[in-house]
């Protein structure tokens, strides 16, 4: 068997040594006998048989003589697998960005397989495991033709080589427009500012009531003297002229800074209209957003957000997740789709999100995705039966092959690159209702509240009539008597 060492010497009558190798390429093979030394002198040659033996040793057992090593794959979307060498479809990436690797083994080994297929890659319940690591367990198979989580439970059954793929896992978003998670009506000035202004129309509201008590004739009353005001900061005319020169002076210096504050706020307004969020930057803060979550349909996306310690994801999982039931895992095309239409934040593979996103977003919606990661994924390694006596062969042979650059040049292949945004500033939102929700708001309470002003001077003046009326009545009596 492989890095097993017998050697055979056999001394002649020149007090030299043969030496012969005895070796097995595997168990149901034939015993090779090969001849590694001829007249070997201990004394003269001892550290050199040392070498001779270990390099002839790497040279042979590399060469498994054709022999079909039992191995074991994953395929967890049937109905999409069209082959090992799809790159169109994202699903089993797992598997199929693993096994160039495994058959470039079998080029350099001179070894078959006798592939065993399953639906998935197994995980323990009960003691026992399922799937492919279930064929680890009772040591039906030798070798995984795939890669694998590399998981702590997992080592009980099989060894772990090498790390050959990175598969990130990250919820995808767009964030909510500045208009949805806050009153842009509030937002172009500071509390100062605000202040400032409200502190500015009640100085001048004080000074026109101050000339209207020092002079005589001037028409702004108090009342008057605030509606315009009010109406002047709103770039509101006013049908009244005043008789003074003074209070026209202090019109016209209210109505030029009304000019100003108002050109800088409607700026600000235009540029918030436009700007996205930055409500959203943790777990936490999606968790309380409006956004609904759904999450890619993989195996280990339902294990990995039941087991999470983290208290904002397991909050996110019993919250946007778990409630809708399998209608919350999406296929890719689906997730991102909604992302790409509806306020939503999907989790799942980067190379099949960005896949998608690739072939549907324009360039300008590309840079209003952000990232969040929620469940850190393990590397895939390609893993083999515990114990196994291929085991040093196979691991050296596969950091050959990441030494000279064959599994990076496969995961350039198979992995998909984020893809970059080229225009920022590209694009127009247009405003909806819901931009312009506290508007109307604002609208309705005016509305109600003139009403109930109407109503209450209806009333107050019904009162006043009927009591004028009762009171000429009685003077009218009066005069008759």
């Amino acid at each position: 068997m492989p890095y097993t060492n017998v050697v055979l010497a056999f001394q002649k009558i020149s007090d030299s040594w043969e030496l012969f190798e005895l070796y097995k390429p595997y168990r149901k093979a034939r015993l090779s006998v090969v001849n590694i030394a001829s007249n070997y002198l201990p004394a003269v040659d001892r550290y050199g048989s040392q070498l001779i033996v270990r390099r002839k040793l790497v040279d042979r057992r590399r060469n498994l003589q054709g022999f079909a090593m039992p191995c074991g794959t994953a395929t967890t979307s049937p109905e999409y697998f069209t082959g090992m060498d799809d790159r169109n479809d994202v699903h089993d990436l797992f598997t199929k960005a693993n096994f160039p690797f495994i058959r470039e083994l079998m080029y350099d080994l001179n070894f078959t397989l006798n592939m065993v297929q399953l639906d998935k890659v197994g995980y323990k319940q009960n003691g026992t495991f399922s799937g492919v690591m279930g064929k680890f367990q009772n040591r039906s198979i030798e070798l995984g033709c795939l890669g694998t989580l590399m998981r702590t439970e997992r080592l009980e059954v099989a060894d772990f080589m090498i790390v050959t793929l990175i598969i990130k896992s990250s919820i995808i978003f767009r964030q909510p427009p500045l208009s949805i998670v806050a009153n842009i009506f509030e937002l172009p000035f500071s509390v100062g500012v605000w202040a400032c202004c409200f502190a500015l129309m009640a100085i001048y509201w004080m000074t026109m009531i101050a000339i209207r008590q020092l002079t005589s004739g001037e028409r702004f009353g108090a009342i008057e003297s605030l509606v315009y005001i009010i109406g002047t900061m709103c770039q509101r005319g006013c049908d009244i002229v005043p008789q003074f020169n003074g209070t026209r002076l202090l019109m016209f210096s209210l109505q030029l800074t009304s000019f100003f504050i108002l050109t800088s706020y409607s700026a600000s307004i235009v540029a918030l209209l436009q700007s996205p969020s930055r409500a959203i930057a943790s777990v936490g803060d999606l968790v309380r957003s409006p956004l609904k979550a759904g999450v890619m349909d993989t195996s280990y996306g339902r294990v990995y957000y039941q087991e999470t310690q983290d208290p904002d994801v397991q909050e996110l999982y019993r919250k946007k997740i778990k409630p809708h039931g399998e209608k919350a895992f999406l296929e890719p095309n689906e997730g991102i789709g909604r992302v790409k239409q509806e306020m939503y934040a999907y989790e799942g593979e980067l190379n099949a999100a960005y896949k998608v996103i690739k072939e549907t977003f324009a360039p300008e919606e590309v840079c209003k995705l952000q990232e969040l990661e929620a469940i850190k994924l393990p590397p895939f390694g390609i893993p083999i039966v515990k114990g196994s006596k291929y085991r040093e062969l196979i691991r050296q042979r596969l950091m050959w092959q990441r030494e000279v650059g064959i599994i990076k040049r496969f995961n350039l292949i198979w992995i998909h690159q984020k893809p970059q945004c080229e225009n920022l500033n590209a694009g127009f939102s247009s405003v909806g209702v819901v931009e312009m929700r506290y508007l109307y708001l604002f609208l309705a309470v005016g509305f109600l509240v003139a009403l109930a002003t109407l109503l209450a001077e209806r009333s107050w003046w019904s009162g006043m009539a009927k009591k004028l009326k009762s009171r000429t009545a009685i003077i009218r009596r009066k005069n008759e008597a």
